[in-house]
């Protein structure tokens, strides 16, 4: 979206985007299926025969570190009847389903199945879980369900390099910490607070004088992708978290669930949701040092996180979510400030902009008295 081009006020998003069913199931083929999404660190399942389980709606995947050790993604699914495979994270040698024990390599290839010899015909060989795109960005693991997809470089330019720049060894972290909650509402309310800090000064007083410098905070989009660059010098508060040394802040969400953050001093961190159903997803925010380990000044830093930026917008988007479902909620304005800065929904629009280019509607060019497009 280009500053440019705006000659009027753009309305938010009707509230169907949030909160129709109809509309959900047409996101979740158009928009979670055929994107990259965030599964774990690298560092997770470092060791042959490793593996981390995650679903993506109503679809179960798990990622293996092969004989050869590679990564690999399959769908989680027997494929005799159906049971799912593995469950949660740990160490196989080999796949074996709980149902009646159909066995796979960590190739995905069946190597037993009971009795199958005496069905004329049974060629095991002929049977592979299907494999599902994965890639290793930086160290975190990312999978993608449409096997035509573009590579993670094509479709975030410029963002490897501009993380390496922020912090040279982000590719030696090992995943520390992580914890997540169900927020209670639509996954693009939880994406849209992530992504605007128009509300950072009045909401999350700790993290705008703890961690940011809000007279340089900024969000905008970012190279060629579908990326939103977050950017402020540290703080300069004497109320600072910790003792900012190195990096200011940075945060490269990659649309549409996902985004790598670096703090100042490069204390690593991610966001990633997980849409659950339309009025309901998931948020998880990992942490990661240089071994793993979780030192007294990153304690500080996820406590203080989660004890306030994470639990006031746990408040704010289960508030939002009801709002929009209100009979009387009528989308108002944006505001899009050319001149940028923390007051600015810019970044609103683009998420909004990005959407409905991938539901394969017009893009949002709407005036303060029209009617929204639907």
């Amino acid at each position: 979206m280009s500053l440019d081009t705006i000659s009027e006020p753009i309305l938010g998003l009707s509230a169907e985007y949030f909160t129709d069913i109809g509309v959900h199931e047409q996101i979740k083929h158009k928009v979670f299926f055929k994107t990259w999404q965030f599964a774990c660190h690298e560092s997770r399942v470092r060791r042959k025969g490793d593996y981390f389980t995650l679903s993506l709606l109503d679809q179960d995947i798990v990622i293996v570190r092969d004989e050869k050790m590679q990564l690999k993604a399959f769908y989680n699914v027997c494929q005799h009847r159906g049971h799912r495979l593995l469950e949660g994270l740990g160490n196989k040698q080999r796949i074996s389903c709980p149902y009646h024990s159909w066995t796979y390599d960590l190739a995905g290839r069946l190597i037993a199945a009971p009795n199958s010899g005496s069905v004329s015909g049974f060629d095991p060989s002929s049977i592979c879980i299907p494999k599902i795109r994965i890639e290793n960005f930086l160290g975190f693991v990312f999978i993608n369900l449409d096997e035509q997809a573009p590579g993670m470089d094509e479709c975030y330019p410029g963002v490897r390099e501009a993380i390496l720049d922020l912090c040279p060894d982000i590719e030696a972290r090992q995943y520390a910490f992580e914890h997540h909650v169900n927020e209670g509402c639509n996954w693009l309310t939880a994406v849209e607070n992530y992504n605007e800090c128009y509300h950072c000064k009045l909401a999350h007083a700790e993290f705008a004088k703890g961690i940011i410098d809000p007279a340089s905070y900024s969000i905008v989009p970012f190279g060629q992708g579908r990326v939103l660059e977050h950017t402020s010098k540290a703080s300069q508060s004497s109320q600072a978290w910790y003792d900012m040394q190195g990096s200011g802040y940075a945060s490269y969400y990659l649309w549409p669930t996902s985004s790598i953050q670096i703090y100042p001093g490069g204390v690593v961190n991610t966001y990633h949701w997980r849409p659950l159903s339309v009025d309901d997803v998931c948020v998880y925010r990992g942490w990661y040092s240089d071994d793993g380990a979780i030192t007294h000044t990153l304690q500080k830093v996820i406590d203080l996180d989660r004890e306030t930026t994470f639990s006031e917008d746990l408040k704010l988007v289960r508030n939002v979510q009801r709002g929009l479902c209100s009979m009387g909620y009528r989308p108002g304005p944006l505001i899009v400030d050319p001149a940028g800065g923390i007051d600015n929904e810019l970044s609103i629009a683009v998420l909004h902009e990005w959407l409905r280019e991938s539901l394969d509607k017009s893009p949002v060019r709407l005036s303060s008295n029209a009617n929204p497009v639907q």
